[in-house]
């Protein structure tokens, strides 16, 4: 590299050393973190989230969508690592302060800590985030002074003195990773309780009944399932830090604008009459065709049962959701009344994964998943319309789940034999079911009906399949539309997601080679 040219040798080893340093570090604190500890980065990441201004973050995730968070992570760790080549170039000058070295290593690892806590104390506890940042920190420190000065020293046989220097820095790495993994997992010992647990809802006043998959459609390659594995379902929320709830200490409170405030333990949660329905969940910001959609069997108590228990006010307008980490949104009581607004403690026969809000989680029928607040911790009645997190961003109080359609197979590529091709895909409209789905091969002109399998539950997405023989080979594109169960067909008119979800036909152009 040029520009590279104009350093010295002995900087050039001191950037070196001091970005290998800090990459240990790093791997160190996050193999801690995996025992439940908060990742330092994703600290400081987390803390950048909850400061960022409206007119910053709804642009970046209008143009980003699901890979702002996964970018922002990416900056946070290029952060660290100019620090660490920052250190190490301090580090080998001659005319060196300790005390300088000392403060550039710590100054990422302090700071995630600090902003951690400053704007995102209510996701990140503060002992074990100051834990993991000592862990990253003593390696940064103990890496760098094993590393620059051996890396300096150019006496005989550098190449192998090379190789030591690695070896050994890597040896201190994986000491401190093993030594550290056992005591937080010890300061985390609620790591196994986090959901994920297989459990049966003591009683079950009403059970979801899923008629039979349709073969033919079932057993198409590439077709999305009827129900989606709890580890395949999508994942969309503010967070970097997952919150770790204590269910020995965790309490749902019912409080706000009612005649009879109460709380709940998770025991006691559990022992109320509980239903089972075949949901579907889909992302506001979820693109045409997107993927942030999925489909899951939940088990929880209806929130009209906790409500009528409190005693609901009749100026109440709203009940407000709030998680352990202090988000919050919300939606009007008469939405919250509704036989299939409840509150999920189990998904797909298991207490909830940590990822998809254990302990307890709401379910809201024909709303977009932002207003599904995870990790619930209080449902507040209020006497005015209350905006939430998204809201405040500009996004849409109301959020009701547009009509949509999406393509999944076949692939870009069809190797035609001259017989008939399989269109098939997915097609969600809320609570409002899906009456048709349809497909045009010339540009909306005219439409073909596709067959619909039966949805796995009224508030769940529909399968669809078409068989189509192409006119020859070549370039052909397939546009999908969907008629929810009102008649109203989805518009052809393309919106981005932002602020009230995405609208428009799922388009698919495929190849088509005749074999």
């Amino acid at each position: 590299v040029p520009y590279m040219r104009r350093i010295d040798s002995r900087t050039r080893t001191g950037l070196l050393v001091g970005g290998l340093a800090k990459f240990l570090a790093l791997d160190v604190a996050f193999l801690v973190s995996l025992a439940g500890l908060p990742f330092a980065p994703f600290a400081l990441g987390q803390a950048i989230i909850d400061v960022l201004p409206g007119f910053i973050s709804i642009p970046l995730i209008e143009t980003l969508q699901y890979w702002a968070k996964g970018l922002l992570v990416l900056g946070v760790i290029a952060l660290f690592l100019i620090d660490g080549a920052w250190a190490g170039a301090v580090a080998v000058m001659p005319s060196r302060r300790d005390a300088s070295v000392v403060a550039i290593v710590a100054l990422p690892w302090v700071v995630a800590v600090a902003l951690g806590q400053l704007f995102a104390g209510l996701r990140i506890d503060l002992a074990t985030s100051v834990i993991d940042a000592s862990v990253g920190l003593i390696v940064n420190a103990l890496a760098l002074a094993f590393l620059a000065p051996a890396s300096l020293d150019r006496t005989a046989e550098p190449a192998p003195s090379r190789r030591r220097v690695l070896m050994g820095a890597a040896g201190i790495a994986a000491l401190f990773a093993l030594g550290a993994l056992p005591v937080s997992r010890v300061l985390a010992n609620a790591g196994t309780q986090l959901g994920g647990v297989t459990r049966q809802a003591k009683k079950l006043v009403e059970r979801a009944t899923i008629p039979p998959a349709d073969p033919s459609i079932d057993g198409l390659p590439g077709i999305t399932t009827r129900i989606t594995p709890s580890e395949e379902h999508y994942t969309v929320d503010t967070t970097l830090v997952k919150p770790r709830v204590d269910i020995a200490t965790w309490r749902l409170g019912v409080v706000g604008n009612v005649e009879r405030p109460f709380s709940l333990t998770y025991d006691e949660l559990l022992d109320l009459d509980a239903i089972e329905q075949v949901r579907t969940l889909e992302c506001i910001s979820n693109p045409v065709g997107g993927d942030l959609i999925s489909t899951a069997v939940w088990t929880g108590v209806r929130m009209k049962d906790l409500l009528d228990r409190a005693g609901v006010k009749p100026n109440s307008f709203d009940v407000v959701l709030t998680s352990v980490d202090g988000y919050s949104d919300s939606f009007p009581v008469a939405k919250a009344m509704e036989p299939d607004t409840f509150l999920a403690y189990l998904m797909n026969g298991t207490t909830l994964p940590q990822d998809h809000g254990y302990p307890v989680r709401v379910l809201v029928p024909n709303i977009y998943g932002m207003k599904n607040v995870k990790w619930l911790q209080q449902i507040k009645v209020e006497t005015f319309d209350f905006k939430g997190y998204w809201q405040e961003q500009g996004w849409d109080d109301g959020a009701i789940v547009n009509t949509n359609t999406r393509i999944d197979v076949p692939g870009r590529n069809v190797r035609w034999n001259g017989s008939d091709v399989v269109i098939a895909g997915i097609a969600f409209a809320g609570a409002r079911g899906i009456k048709q789905v349809e497909l045009s091969f010339d540009e909306g002109k005219t439409w073909q009906a596709a067959t619909l399998e039966p949805p796995p539950g009224p508030i769940a997405w529909t399968r669809w399949a078409l068989r189509w023989t192409p006119p020859g080979p070549g370039n052909r594109t397939i546009w999908a539309r969907a008629t929810d169960g009102r008649g109203d067909t989805q518009t052809p008119v393309f919106r981005q997601p932002y602020p009230s979800g995405a609208t428009g036909y799922d388009t698919l152009t495929v190849n088509v080679v005749r074999v």
